[in-house]
């Protein structure tokens, strides 16, 4: 054969081949290029959308009741759409069109969830695209005739006990600790706050530092610069939604304040009265229902629930003891807590979805994908916000993904790793901080307080008001719009507090809660145990947990019925 035709030969098959397989090649690196470009855009959104819900609830004094929640999370929800829409516009989609592709969002609060996708509004007897019926993280024990009744989980070791109980009805919440003999004192709590000085009228503010109680779960303030021997209505006040002083008159208020006074300073009783009220329902709960097991855990058939994503079997549940501390994250209370948040999820998200795609416009099958383990502990521990966005074309395949971002910065939940110790040097730290337990342990500095972590966030403060102040006439240029304050990264110390940079800056590694919750850690360089109740004399695990009392003590449980029985 000639070499000619042995050239046309090679032309005529392996110039296709290599057409081919050229386009092949450029079609899966498009495709892995629009993978990780909307990988991007999904999680920058989902971003925005979470950090929209943190601010909200912490600029929001009244975030943690009812409608002003739903507020912030359908802002969260908006803000997520507007910021995909944006970063899709490229691609040629509007928001209108993202909205055909994201079958459901999943919104985790303290004692429950939203989710957000299709469901049939019974008072238009349509199909609308919108926030579900908030539902609890609950399951439904029945053991005998005598036992029938839910336990309302939450994101930490608070539960409410509704149903028949050893024969009677009961409706009971209540915090379940592991009693040590541990107690705590009355706390002096202070924070800086800017006031307006004449809201609607200037933006002159002042900057200070405070005393505060939390009375019916709401901040009060104790005036500075009073005669503490003569007690007027002035002494103390709301933080009011202008920015100002709205000073209490209630005589029974003023009287629970005045009865909360001590040499001359505004002190809290909440984590007294968290481990008292809880040492009295952990006792009820464990006489009561302390042999209760993951075996007595029915459906809404009344059929046994034998797909948990842990097997705790005849473990006792509700039976507190050294070995199942609810506050440990191995108890068996907290991996029961775990399986019925997670399997509460599943059931209702895949229902949400399947019904997204009965109704779906664009001929796509959604389906809830596999979540990682990494990501189901995000979930079943914080505060977070789960996007699905699927169906859309990206070259050789159908693009389906989804996007798990936590938050535990914010006012709706205080969980273990959610607190901060300051020194008293000003230095904020986590709690199983290496450098802290070391500069205690030496007797460089010592414990000047413990807060929740969303306390050291920034607040805005409008200097022009309210919306009700919006018409009035006010001095100042658009550069005097705002002022901002933390809470807790405050003036009382010189310098102003600061984040350790070991354990909050570079995010190094700590000890974990749990054990600082045991009261002992261990040195990893030499295997020295550290006895964490006496560090020169400052006991870092009583400043921990008074404050994480203090903290859920002081949390507005939307449903709560707080009763012990007999």
């Amino acid at each position: 054969m000639k070499l000619q035709h042995l050239t046309i030969i090679f032309l005529i098959i392996i110039v296709p081949i290599s057409l081919v397989l050229s386009a092949y090649i450029n079609s899966q690196v498009e495709t892995i290029g629009n993978q990780t470009s909307y990988n991007s855009n999904l999680i920058n959104a989902t971003y925005d959308g979470i950090k929209a819900f943190q601010l909200n609830t912490i600029n929001n004094s009244y975030s943690t009741i009812g409608n002003s929640k739903i507020r912030d999370i359908e802002a969260s929800i908006s803000t997520f759409f507007a910021s995909l829409s944006t970063n899709f516009r490229s691609k040629g989609y509007s928001e209108d069109d993202m909205r055909q592709h994201v079958p459901a969002i999943l919104f985790t609060l303290y004692d429950g969830y939203y989710i957000y996708s299709n469901y049939y509004n019974t008072e238009t007897s349509s199909y609308n695209y919108g926030l579900k019926p908030f539902m609890y993280y609950s399951c439904r024990y029945v053991s005998g005739s005598n036992y029938d009744f839910v336990v309302n989980y939450t994101l930490d070791n608070t539960i409410t006990v509704i149903g028949i109980v050893n024969g009677t009805y009961v409706t009971k919440t209540g915090h379940l600790i592991y009693d040590e003999g541990y107690s705590t004192d009355t706390e002096v709590l202070t924070e800086d706050l800017i006031t307006l000085d004449n809201p609607g009228v200037d933006t002159s503010y002042t900057k200070d530092n405070y005393q505060y109680v939390i009375y019916n779960n709401q901040k009060i303030y104790k005036e500075n610069g009073i005669d503490d021997s003569t007690p007027d209505q002035n002494r103390y006040f709301y933080y009011s939604s202008t920015y100002s002083k709205d000073y209490v008159n209630d005589l029974d208020t003023l009287a629970y304040l005045n009865s909360h006074l001590s040499g001359g300073n505004l002190v809290s009783d909440s984590a007294q009265k968290y481990y008292e009220e809880s040492k009295e329902f952990t006792n009820w709960v464990t006489s009561n229902l302390g042999n209760i097991t993951q075996d007595d855990a029915v459906d809404l058939e009344g059929n046994q629930i034998t797909d948990f994503v842990t097997d705790t079997g005849t473990d006792r549940i509700f039976l507190v003891s050294d070995t199942n501390n609810p506050l440990q994250s191995n108890s068996v209370f907290n991996e029961n807590r775990l399986c019925v948040i997670r399997k509460s999820i599943e059931t209702n998200l895949v229902s949400a979805i399947t019904n997204f795609t009965n109704h779906s416009i664009i001929g796509y099958e959604f389906a809830l994908p596999q979540l990682n383990e990494e990501d189901w502990e995000k979930i079943e521990n914080n505060i977070s916000m789960v996007t699905f966005l699927q169906g859309l074309p990206i070259g050789g395949k159908i693009y389906n993904n989804y996007c798990v971002v936590s938050n535990d910065s914010n006012e709706e939940t205080v969980g273990n790793d959610s607190i901060f110790i300051i020194d008293s040097s000003g230095t904020y730290h986590k709690p199983g901080c290496k450098t802290l337990i070391e500069q205690l342990d030496n007797g460089t500095v010592t414990i000047a307080g413990a807060y929740a972590s969303s306390d050291f966030n920034r607040r805005t403060v409008s200097l022009t008001g309210s919306d009700a102040n919006a018409g009035a006439q006010l001095t100042g240029t658009d550069s005097d719009t705002y002022a901002f304050f933390y809470p807790q990264v405050s003036t009382a110390y010189s310098p102003t507090s600061t984040a350790c940079y070991n354990c909050i800056v570079t995010v190094a590694d700590t000890y974990s809660t749990d054990e600082i919750i045991s009261g002992s850690v261990t040195d990893s360089s030499n295997g020295r145990a550290i006895d964490i109740t006496n560090l020169n004399g400052q006991n870092l695990q009583k400043a921990y947990l008074t404050a994480l009392a203090r903290a859920r003590y002081d949390l507005y449980i939307t449903n709560g019925y707080f009763g012990y029985g007999d």
